[in-house]
Order: structure tokens, then sequence, then C-alpha cells
């Protein structure tokens, strides 16, 4: 058996990626409580020994934090693989998605009624002896249902595919670093166009923001440097068996020069054998 264990913050996507997985054919629990998991895998390998399943657990259903590693740790003799995917993002694209859904945080229902950030806030604090676990961390700002259930798949069936796939990700600092990043790259040293109002409102895939940023040559001094390690290091991971990795690339607001190196980039790459994503966390397109 394949046991998954799904976790992290509320809002994050953790019912999309049980959906991802019931197409993998796993039997999916949502909302397990922390205390019947491993009742759930005895019965499991007992019924239908040849199934793998997955449990998602929150807030909601997780008794004692600090219990869960060693639990994990003792189911890893029962079962043939375990997983943890822990799937978080930043505050700002959890508070929009309560706010389009209108839905309470589980910590502001109830007695206490904490709002939003303070509840976040303790979520996070809660969660951190599970994201210690993790084998996997999604950091799922921005992206879309479809590209997290995508991830998923790759990440959980990896061992099927022939190549690692290679996540090409632009960010905006001031929204943070994605949890998900191997290599992180800065590009604030580079000149900004937002200080050109003509070029303020349009982004790095714009030609106009291309031209004004190929004119300095520190421009591509940045890309021969991104892209020489690219072509040093991942086949290299890839050869000791990851099946994922995530370079991330940061100026910002992760609008214009985040953006434009991303792409540049992955135009630079097509000879090489490899699968790949771009992402671009802080564009419209990709909320």
């Amino acid at each position: 058996m394949h046991l998954l264990i799904v976790s992290g913050r509320s809002g994050a996507g953790k019912s999309s990626a049980l959906g991802a997985l019931e197409d993998l054919n796993f039997y999916c629990i949502d909302n397990q409580p922390v205390a019947l998991i491993k009742e759930t895998v005895s019965t499991l390998l007992t019924v239908s020994p040849g199934r793998n399943l997955a449990v998602s657990i929150d807030i909601r259903t997780l008794g004692q934090p600090a219990d869960v590693p060693a639990l994990v740790q003792s189911l890893k003799n029962e079962v043939s693989r375990l997983d943890v995917v822990f799937i978080d993002a930043n505050d700002e694209s959890l508070g929009r998605r309560f706010s389009e859904t209108r839905r309470l945080h589980p910590l502001s229902t109830g007695i206490e009624r904490a709002h939003l950030s303070d509840a976040l806030r303790r979520e996070s604090q809660q969660l951190e002896p599970i994201q210690a676990i993790a084998t996997y961390k999604i950091d799922s700002s921005g992206l879309s249902i479809h590209t997290l259930r995508s991830q998923i798949r790759e990440l959980v069936a990896g061992e099927t595919a022939t190549q690692l796939i290679l996540k090409l990700q632009s960010f905006g600092f001031k929204r943070g670093v994605p949890m998900d990043s191997d290599t992180v790259f800065d590009a604030r040293s580079l000149p900004n166009p937002h200080w050109e109002s003509g070029l303020r409102p349009l982004t790095g895939r714009d030609q106009s923001i291309k031209q004004y940023l190929t004119q300095f040559p520190e421009t591509a001094e940045l890309l021969d440097e991104i892209e020489a390690h690219v072509r040093r290091w991942v086949p290299r991971h890839a050869e000791s068996g990851r099946q994922y990795f995530t370079l991330s690339i940061g100026c910002t607001g992760g609008q214009h020069r985040s953006v434009y190196l991303t792409e540049a980039l992955d135009q630079r790459l097509n000879d090489l054998e490899l699968d790949r994503q771009v992402v671009h966390r802080e564009l419209s397109s990709n909320q």
C-alpha cells in the first residue's frame, strides 16, 4: 500500500489534491481524524490489500499535532510507501479564497471567533510538526485548481515518469518566497521597469519590457548565470532520482523582471530533455 497523508492550511487546496488522487485510483478520505488513521490502514489492508490510501487531515481533526510524526513513523512499518504532502499558500491568497467563498476559517468558528489573520497564523503554528516531516511541500499561491491537481499527479505518480519535471516560477519578494522552491535567484538588482510610467502596467511578457531589460548588459549576465546553473545541476538532480525540481526567480513585485527572465530561460532550455512548467505566481492569469 502507498499511504499518502495530505495536510496544510485551510483553503490551500487539500480537497483538490484528493480529487487528483482519486484519479490515480487512491481510496480517499477527507478530514480523517488522526486517531483513526492506523485503524483505517489496517482495515483497508485486510479488505483490499492492493489499494492505495490517501487521507486528508487538517486543524479540525488533528488532535495533538506533536503526535503526528510518531504516528507517521509507526505506519512506515505497515505500508510499502508513505508520503506526507503539505499544501500551503500565502496569507493574501488564502484570505482572498475565504472571501470569495464566504466561508469561515475553522478557527474562526465556535466560541473564540478569531479574526482570519489570527486564525491563519495560529493554524500555521499548530501545523508546524507536520510541515517539518513533509515529503513534498506545495505552494498553491496563484495556482489554478487544474495546475495544482497536475502537480499532485506528477509528484505522486512520479515513478512512472521518464524525465525530471522542471518548474520555472516567477514571483514577487513582497509576497514571500514560494515554499516549494528548490533554488531561488534574485533579480531585484536589475533596472526596474516599474519606475518608467509607460512600462508600469505591462508585464515581462510584453515586448516593450523585453526591449527595456535587454538594453542592460547585467540582464544577459544574470540570465546566463541562471541558465548555466540549470544546465549543470538540474541533470544531476535527475540522475539522483529526483522527479520534480522548482527554480524560482524573484523581483520586487513579480510582474516585470522575474517574468521576463523566466520566459527567456524557458526558451533557452528547449534543447534539454526535460518536461517544463512555467508559472508566474503574481500574474492574474494564473489565479
